[in-house]
């Protein structure tokens, strides 16, 4: 069987559909709004969520939408999933690095000069 695409689609799978990026989709989803629809991305405001008609999808492709396609596979090409930024997990504290065996000697500076120091003064100022 057959089964078409819904008539209102989600901005993402409309980004999908026209292969932008989600980012993309939804940037063009606010132009079309704050342009009253001069531009963009056509939405309409269902239930307080936003959907892409599919037959206004359908007329600016000049081709039917028969299916939305899958999201991309986020796997790495090792067949691992992606790393993502997480929190380190709880491990035990680790002792505190032994001091080193001899103490340094503080470092020297030199005399500070002001920035200026090397500037010409004019003899009428």
């Amino acid at each position: 069987m057959d089964e078409r695409p819904p008539d209102a689609l989600t901005i993402e799978e409309a980004a999908r559909v026209l292969r932008i990026g989600r980012t993309k989709a939804y940037a063009m989803s606010q132009e079309w709004r704050v342009t009253n629809g001069e531009s963009g991305l056509m939405v309409r405001e269902v239930g307080g969520q936003l959907r892409v008609p599919r037959a206004w999808l359908e007329e600016q492709l000049g081709a039917p939408v028969l299916f939305i396609p899958e999201p991309p596979d986020r796997t790495e090409p090792n067949g691992q999933a992606p790393m993502r930024a997480t929190a380190a997990p709880a491990t035990e504290p680790k002792p505190p690095a032994a001091a080193p065996a001899k103490p340094r000697k503080p470092r020297r500076r030199g005399k500070r000069t002001p920035a200026n120091a090397n500037q010409l003064t004019l003899p009428f100022s």
